[in-house]
């Protein structure tokens, strides 16, 4: 199910979704209100489940497509199926629990602009409630809390000096994801598939830059099913660290 866009799309928000309610709930109240802010900027669903959440028109600007894919989350599958269905310039692959402090992403675009060889992601606070009211926003991040996993010594040493990248709510260009081959489909459920498009697209000559100026507001949730699966968890990282040695090796020879 589709809804046909009266805009010229900027960027694409594509989300991966499976059994989180009212996380979609919140996403669809905070979006309409965006759509408002920023016209240009289409929501593309793709829900991994038995049976559709959204059986009328999402409304505007919204694309939803149900996909009944089995026991497994493939994320990387359902992110490259929206990337062929999505027409913005930018995209990005946007998590359900996340809502935009400030409701809006024109900052967030507006730094993107300035550099094609930068790729521009911000920061996160948890929020303690799974769901949250649109009136609620402007205070949030006042009673949120500091994202601790982004500040322990072992997480800070892996970016700054091993390399691993990490990044929330990136805005990726449409070309470069289509040099690079979108989402590598053999991660299933949580972790590394992320990493390795990171890896991937950042390549040698696009540069990462975290702005404290870009905020989202992370609900919470618990674990799912199908997920974040410590055993799909060690097949995911044992096939990223194999890819990305290979990349070392690749670019020693050259």
């Amino acid at each position: 199910m589709t809804h046909t866009l009266k805009e010229n799309v900027v960027l694409s928000l594509l989300v991966a979704y499976r059994g989180r309610p009212l996380h979609l709930k919140c996403l669809m109240e905070w979006f309409n209100v965006t759509c408002s802010i920023n016209p240009g900027i289409e929501l593309v669903i793709m829900e991994d489940s038995p049976e559709p959440s959204i059986t009328t028109d999402p409304g505007r600007n919204i694309k939803y497509f149900h996909i009944d894919g089995g026991e497994n989350f493939n994320k990387a599958r359902l992110l490259n199926i929206g990337f062929n269905n999505s027409t913005g310039k930018l995209v990005s692959s946007y998590d359900v629990d996340l809502v935009p402090a400030d409701l809006s992403f024109r900052q967030h675009l507006a730094m993107a602009g300035k550099s094609p060889d930068l790729l521009i992601s911000g920061y996160r606070l948890n929020y303690k409630k799974e769901y949250m009211h649109i009136e609620e926003i402007d205070n949030a991040k006042y009673s949120a809390a500091i994202d601790i996993g982004d500040c322990t010594e072992s997480f800070l040493r892996r970016q700054l000096i091993d390399g691993h990248r990490f990044a929330v709510i990136p805005l990726f260009s449409r070309e470069r994801i289509e040099q690079i081959g979108a989402w590598d489909e053999r991660f299933e459920g949580w972790g590394s598939e992320d990493m390795d498009f990171l890896d991937r697209y950042l390549g040698r000559n696009i540069y990462q830059v975290r702005a404290p100026d870009l905020l989202y507001m992370h609900l919470n949730h618990g674990a799912a099913q199908g997920w974040n699966d410590p055993a799909l968890t060690q097949r995911n990282d044992s096939l990223y660290f194999a890819k990305r040695e290979l990349r070392k090796m690749a670019n020693y020879s050259e």
